[in-house]
């Protein structure tokens, strides 16, 4: 049965998913048909809905969703066999604006996730709170994504917590790991700290083929999921934050970050645009495109911030309050800096 959606979320919405009784598009020649209970669907103006959602003609076991204002429109395989979600826009709206919203909290608390990450990794042998310290400090340094077991089933697709020995090399102290992500993108993430690198290389060294695990209270190793993850970070934070506010963050940050090199870029070459020119530098630091990293990764004050040099000024000399002691230790200049703008 579909739920209401609550917690402030879009009260015209419905929560729903693909294993309800939806409409399903089958193959017909060259084109498609949709199916209602096993029959024909033969509604005119329901099958100019489904037209409108711009379903790819090249997804297979479609469902689509029979109330329109669910907030998940249709699911299907693509060519690649990985599936995909099509959402209500007024829910990919209101899940993005959210997530920017957080990062002003976000940020104010990092302090103290890295102050408890910090604590946690100094405790003997291999427990379960030093392994979650440490993927933690790896979301935070590299803004990679988490990863699940899903996307690992479905898509061949890893994360953090999917990883396994097979995508680490050690080179001269220095861990490289390398593999397929979301959207079947490559990455390479260079893990060049001493603390980080050894002991991604100790933790990769324990029996099993995941690269993140722990030893439990059985005296059993098991493997790292990003829901141990998650309930650790909220446990640190005391907040509701999940693992993907890292790579929000980190996406953020470096907008600021890389706005010195893509002035540099523009100056040099004067066709081009600042603001694409930032974009480009972040996406390719993340591994996403260009307009995935402009809607859903650097947030949009500081994506105006960067642009205006005049207001960048200003804002260095705006005081942060409600800050904790601990910022200048566990914040950067640039990381205090962008919590002046989204403040």
């Amino acid at each position: 049965m579909a739920l209401s959606l609550v917690g402030g979320l879009p009260r015209n919405l419905i929560y729903q998913d693909d294993t309800e009784p939806g409409y399903l598009r089958v193959k017909r020649g060259r084109g498609h048909s949709y199916l209602d209970e096993g029959q024909k669907l033969s509604d005119k103006e329901v099958l100019e809905w489904i037209s409108s959602l711009g379903i790819p003609p090249d997804w297979k076991d479609v469902w689509i969703s029979k109330d329109r204002n669910g907030h998940l429109l249709a699911t299907g395989y693509d060519a690649k066999g990985r599936k995909q979600y099509y959402y209500h826009p007024l829910w990919s709206k209101y899940r993005n604006e959210a997530k920017f919203r957080r990062m002003k909290l976000f940020g104010m608390t990092l302090p103290t996730i890295r102050k408890k990450t910090k604590e946690d990794l100094k405790r003997k042998g291999w427990p379960k709170e030093k392994v979650l310290a440490l993927t933690i400090q790896i979301l935070d340094q590299y803004g990679i994504r988490i990863g699940n077991e899903r996307y690992k089933r479905e898509n061949q697709t890893f994360g953090l917590t999917t990883l396994r020995r097979k995508h680490l090399d050690f080179q001269k102290g220095v861990g490289r790991l390398e593999y397929k992500a979301k959207s079947g993108k490559y990455r390479q993430i260079s893990i060049k700290k001493g603390q980080l690198a050894r002991l991604v290389k100790g933790c990769s060294e324990l029996p099993g083929y995941e690269i993140f695990k722990y030893k439990g209270d059985d005296g059993k190793y098991h493997h790292v999921r990003s829901q141990d993850v998650n309930e650790y970070l909220q446990e640190v934070s005391q907040k509701e934050f999940t693992c993907k506010d890292f790579r929000t963050w980190h996406g953020t940050i470096m907008a600021v970050k890389k706005l010195e090199e893509a002035q540099k870029t523009v100056a040099e070459n004067p066709r081009k645009k600042l603001d694409a020119t930032v974009v480009k530098l972040v996406s390719e630091e993340l591994g996403n495109t260009v307009s995935v990293c402009r809607d859903y990764y650097i947030h949009p004050k500081v994506m105006k911030a960067v642009l205006v040099e005049e207001k960048l000024a200003k804002i260095k000399k705006k005081k942060l309050k409600n800050l904790s002691s601990e910022a200048e230790e566990y914040l950067d200049e640039c990381e205090q800096h962008v919590l002046r703008i989204i403040s």
